[in-house]
């Protein structure tokens, strides 16, 4: 189907991990969802702050340094836990988009495609100043090239700009996951990062 990144994964060959770890590694998906609802819905506690300091409040009571404070710092975590609505139905949605798909095994590496100008002489993997891409390479030699999302907590590991790392790919379009397995420290702690499909590559002979 167009617009597929992964097509639907084959659970026997899984790449390492056993059937069980790839299920659970799909419902951690879900487990980020909501974590990104509820930083999503903090705004609720100041803004009923603000509604009764100034809607149900008599208006006679005073002014002061700390009161207005609270009510900077209400505001403030409003506007915060707006900005993170946004990312929490794109979990939503990539979490479902996952459980359709599946996981599908793959060799993937990370790039950053440098944009002109003073910037480019101090960019690095992990950094704003380009944009970052992924090579898909599936094992019956498809590939495709997403684009990686904006994801402060998700980024890819730094081994995956070295050379193609083992990884698993679910998801389709707008909602496609990548899900690495390699860690250059300690024991090996799958990685899942938001990304976003954009063409199929030539297959590979096999």
């Amino acid at each position: 189907m167009e617009g597929d990144a992964a097509p639907r994964g084959d659970l026997g060959d899984t790449w390492g991990l056993s059937r069980a770890e790839l299920a659970r590694e799909r419902e951690r998906l879900g487990t980020v969802a909501l974590r990104a609802t509820a930083y999503g819905l903090v705004w609720i506690l100041p803004l009923a702050f603000l509604l009764v300091r100034y809607g149900i409040g008599d208006g006679e009571t005073p002014q002061n340094t700390a009161t207005d404070i609270l009510v900077f710092c209400a505001l403030a975590m409003i506007a915060v836990s707006l900005c993170f609505t946004p990312g929490a139905v794109w979990w939503w949605v990539r979490y479902e988009s996952v459980r359709r798909t599946g996981w599908r095994p793959a060799t993937v590496a990370a790039e950053i495609e440098v944009a002109g100008g003073c910037l480019a002489a101090f960019a690095r993997p992990g950094t704003d100043h380009g944009r970052l891409y992924y090579v898909v390479r599936y094992r019956d030699g498809s590939g495709a090239r997403l684009r990686g999302g904006n994801s402060m907590w998700h980024p890819p590991p730094l081994l995956a700009f070295d050379r193609a790392q083992p990884a698993w790919v679910g998801g389709s379009g707008r909602a496609t996951v990548v899900l690495f397995g390699a860690s250059r420290w300690g024991p090996r702690r799958p990685r899942a990062v938001p990304a976003k499909f954009i063409a199929r590559l030539p297959a590979r002979s096999q």
